[in-house]
């Protein structure tokens, strides 16, 4: 918008620093504020998207906070004793009993006529003492004159508002507007407060309802209601900016300011004609970049900063109130929108800090799917009705939408291993849904499985052809049978068919195309590739990663300047993309054309700062153009980002050997270099081999095959014999009832300390006892207690194993047993407590079980966690050479006799040739 029309946004920034703002994925709202609040991304903070089941209707309901499943900015404060304003932020229904005042996102709707009464709904304001005062300043659409409306829209006496509800949607997004800035100004003014955190969601609203008539016209847009409704978002910016100026006068000079969105929109030739048909489609017309704007003490002035994410607001936050930054957030501190350097201390956790955070209690905290899921046994033992088939319907569909947007805030965050197994049970159950198949090839890209993403994509081909044609013939059905009647004279139930039977039967084969491209320039089929990217834009010519992946094929082939026409065809679709500007960069280096390939660098890490090869590119093209100070910072940069980069650490070792003469320095990056080259090596050498199962040669030879430690940009590998227990978690675990209890029996007997609360007491079935530990039990919703096992072994089910946090550095003893001894001991254990199990055959169990142990497997070598697989029947029939095994995978400190020891034979009891099976997984 132009800054004439925001002249106080103007001055903020004069005084201030401003940049882009770097955005999440996927980028839907009440995810990207909870990580601006937080600090941290959507699996860790716990809120997936829009809306969520509820456990007390049996249908859905908004996105609440009640989901959260880790402190935001306002309980941090308010556990260290600061006075907060909390106002309208997405999700904060209902409101928290924080230290200070919280009006939450549903304060301001108005749900009734003017003319019924309109009480505030419960839940909204804290404290309750405000909810009379706060009732009062609220905004009803049917109180605006036309005086109101005429800004955005001058010829408003044009509309027939019979048929044209637009100016209705106006009014409503005027008037919340205006809510949450009268509820701001009221209690800013009023009470006490040292922060203050004011969400408006207008500008969204105003761009979602009507960017797609602001100028230019774009040619698919009626020139009628262009003229209408053309002013409406700039009218909409500039209020805005009104507000904005009385908000900046009630706070008070000294006070320091931050502006933030979570993301941009597409105001140009970007903005897409048509909107996905699927849930969140209309996030398709937003661009990846927000912006950042701050004012205050000690911040810089007139100045533009780079490299921003929203995940940086909280730590930078955190650092303005002089507090120290969780070690498991996400961000990092703006240090260059500070004046002078920040000294930055940091905690492991606030989560774990004490104090009264004003959190809801612990009872009323919950996971809506596992509320759903309890919901549902109730209904199974008779306690409920079970709800109707319509709330059925829209609970699974709103389950699958918050697994789908979960998987997708893995693959945003680079965790391919975490999201491929999502897509995988989400494609199972709606095979329909191409949108998942399309993601999960892209996971199977990242993880080098080829071969996956072929049978994946092959399948979909198949799928789609038969889908075609049946719904091809539904339409001319359908078209017989209303022959004689006008689309408008359709019902709306006729209209819905029609549109869903016009998709199904269209097809725009893009996606097909693209990925069936990729998977074939990851074969080495270059010309393949070609082919298929060029049958993509025929299809669609305005996707700027169709043109990146035209220039990398074209950048392996050496065909520099196709590829650079290439990236900046991508670039004049998107000039934001910093994949494409970095790809510049590589086109311009095998040319020796250093001086551009320093600005394309820039210009990339400018709109995306972590990216470490870009910084590397960077460091070359400076280092040839003899500016070596500069080249050595963006080395640096790039290996602090990703600390195995054997091409940074060499090229490190060069300059300070022969430009910088400093030996000291290019030894340590020689050495690093080799190092960094090694653990690559292995993890390359996983990649090969994940997947294929194989006996070993005996525990003799090698003990009990192992995995190597996780990708290397989380931690350096640590393989048998060089383990430091006290900072590993050692996990025992396997099926109920395949030995996990003697294994915990063994590691205590060796001296390995174990976390247990021994609330399960020993039994004919544990005669030694369970050694279990409760919180283990619910590691599914809180993960928290896992920085207490460090140094110690935990017992955790098998089917669990999905989510320890992959922060620690973990040994996992995973135990093995014939699946018909475990299913025996396990109904005999059923039958002793009285209870019935799943209602599945033995042979439909055991299928099941296999299923899941396969999986868990593949998982766990995918995520690259050193784990011994351990067979039970030969643990007990050779204890001291299982216990040998064990001790040296665990690093050769524990007591082996003693553990073998502690193995009793005699309560071995379901046996069915059971031996020592060791097996190693790894892709």
């Amino acid at each position: 918008m132009p800054r004439e029309l925001q002249p106080n946004l103007e001055k903020l920034i004069n005084k201030g620093v401003m940049g882009n703002l770097a955005t999440l994925y996927p980028e839907l709202s009440p995810m990207l504020w909870t990580s601006i609040a937080t600090g941290k991304r959507a699996f860790k903070h716990g809120i997936y998207g829009f809306t969520e089941p509820d456990p007390h209707s049996g249908g859905i309901r908004p996105i609440t906070n009640l989901s959260r499943k880790t402190k935001a900015i306002w309980n941090i404060f308010s556990q260290t004793g600061r006075k907060c304003n909390v106002v309208g932020w997405w999700p904060s229904h209902p409101a928290e009993p924080i230290n200070g005042v919280m009006v939450s996102n549903q304060y301001q709707r108005a749900v009734a006529p003017i003319d019924k009464p309109w009480p505030v709904k419960p839940g909204t304001v804290h404290p309750k003492r405000l909810i009379r005062n706060l009732a009062d300043l609220r905004w009803h659409p049917q109180r605006l004159e036309t005086g109101h409306l005429l800004p955005f829209v001058p010829d408003l006496a044009k509309i027939d508002q019979d048929k044209d509800r637009r100016l209705e949607t106006l009014a409503k997004i005027i008037c919340d507007c205006c809510t949450i800035q009268d509820a701001t100004l009221a209690i800013m003014h009023h009470e006490p407060w040292d922060f203050t955190a004011v969400y408006f969601d207008a500008i969204d609203h105003f761009c979602h309802a009507f960017m797609n008539y602001h100028p230019p016209r774009e040619d698919w847009v009626q020139e009628e209601d262009y003229e209408i409704y053309k002013h409406v978002v700039e009218s909409g910016y500039h209020l805005h900016d009104i507000m904005l100026g009385k908000l900046l006068q009630e706070a008070g000079q000294d006070t320091t300011v931050i502006i933030v969105s979570d993301h941009g929109f597409h105001s140009d030739h970007l903005r897409p004609r048509h909107i996905p048909r699927e849930p969140a489609g209309p996030a398709a017309q937003h661009r990846r970049y927000g912006i950042i704007v701050m004012k205050g003490p000690g911040i810089k002035k007139d100045e533009l900063i780079f490299g921003a994410s929203l995940l940086d607001i909280c730590p930078t936050i955190l650092t303005l109130y002089g507090l120290p930054v969780g070690r498991d957030m996400d961000g990092n501190t703006l240090m260059n929108a500070f004046v002078a350097p920040q000294s930055i201390d940091s905690i492991s956790s606030w989560d774990r800090a004490p104090g009264n955070a004003g959190t809801h209690p612990a009872n009323q905290r919950l996971d809506p799917v596992d509320a759903m899921e309890s919901i549902n046994q109730l209904v199974a033992l008779g306690y409920i009705e079970k709800p109707d088939e319509n709330r059925e319907k829209a609970v699974a569909q709103t389950v699958r939408e918050l697994d789908y947007n979960l998987a997708r805030a893995y693959m945003d965050a680079g965790c391919y291993v975490d999201a491929a197994p999502l897509f995988e049970r989400l494609l199972e159950k709606w095979p329909d849904q191409y949108r998942f198949g399309i993601q999960l090839i892209a996971c199977y890209q990242a993880l080098e499985r080829i071969a996956d993403a072929r049978r994946t994509i092959e399948d979909i081909f198949k799928r789609k052809d038969k889908n075609v044609a049946r719904a091809l013939d539904e339409l001319k059905e359908f078209n017989k049978e209303h022959a004689d009647k006008k689309p408008d004279k359709l019902s709306e139930k006729d209209r819905h068919e029609l549109r869903r039977l016009r998709s199904e039967a269209s097809y725009n084969p893009y996606g097909m195309e693209y990925h069936m491209g990729a998977i074939l320039f990851a074969e080495g089929d270059e010309d393949g590739a070609l082919l298929h990217l060029r049958n993509a834009e025929q299809a669609d010519a305005g996707q700027p990663e169709l043109y990146i992946k035209l220039a990398e094929v074209y950048l392996k082939m050496k065909q520099w300047e196709e590829a650079e026409r290439n990236f900046k065809k991508a670039l004049s679709l998107d000039p934001d993309n910093a994949e494409a500007h970095c790809g510049l960069c590589r086109t311009y280096l095998p040319r020796r054309k250093n001086a551009e390939a320093v600005d394309a660098a820039m210009s990339a890490v400018g709109l995306l700062f972590y990216n470490p090869r870009c910084h590397f590119l960077l460091g070359i093209a400076l280092h040839r153009l003899g500016e070596v100070s500069r080249a050595l910072e963006a080395l640096s940069i790039a290996i602090s980002q990703n600390p195995n980069f054997p091409e940074a650490h060499r090229r490190l070792a060069y300059l300070y050997k022969w430009r910088v003469r400093n030996p000291e320095k290019a030894a340590m990056h020689t050495f690093m270099a080799l190092e960094a080259a090694k653990r690559i090596k292995t993890l390359k050498k996983k990649k090969t081999e994940v997947g294929r199962l194989r006996h070993t040669q005996g525990m003799e030879a090698s003990g009990l095959d192992t995995l190597p430690e996780p990708q290397t940009h989380i931690r350096t590998p640590s393989y048998a014999g060089h383990v430091n227990l006290s900072e590993t978690i050692t996990i025992v675990s396997g099926l109920p009832r395949s030995g996990t209890s003697m294994m915990m029996q063994m590691l205590s007997a060796g001296g390995l300390p174990v976390l247990t609360d021994d609330k399960r007491k020993a039994d004919p079935d544990n005669a030694r006892g369970y050694f279990e530990f409760e919180p283990a039990k619910r590691l599914r919703q809180d993960s928290l207690w896992l920085h207490h096992a460090r140094g110690k072994a935990v017992k955790i089910i098998a089917q669990l194993l999905d989510y320890i946090d992959p922060k620690f550095n973990y040994r996992i003893i995973f135990m093995e047993r014939d699946m018909s001894e475990v299913l025996k001991s396990q109904q005999r254990l059923l039958e002793r407590l009285g209870k019935r199990g799943a209602d599945l055959s033995e042979d439909g169990l055991k299928k099941e079980f296999d299923r899941q142990v396969a999986r868990i497997k593949t998982r766990l070598a995918d995520r690259g966690i050193p784990t011994l697989y351990a067979g039970f029947g030969r643990c007990v029939e050779q204890p001291g050479k299982t216990a040998a095994a064990v001790n040296r995978f665990l690093g050769g400190s524990l007591d082996a006799q003693a553990m073998a020891a502690a193995v009793e034979p005699s309560l071995y009891r379901q046996k069915s040739n059971g031996e020592l099976r060791v097996v190693q997984s790894n892709r």
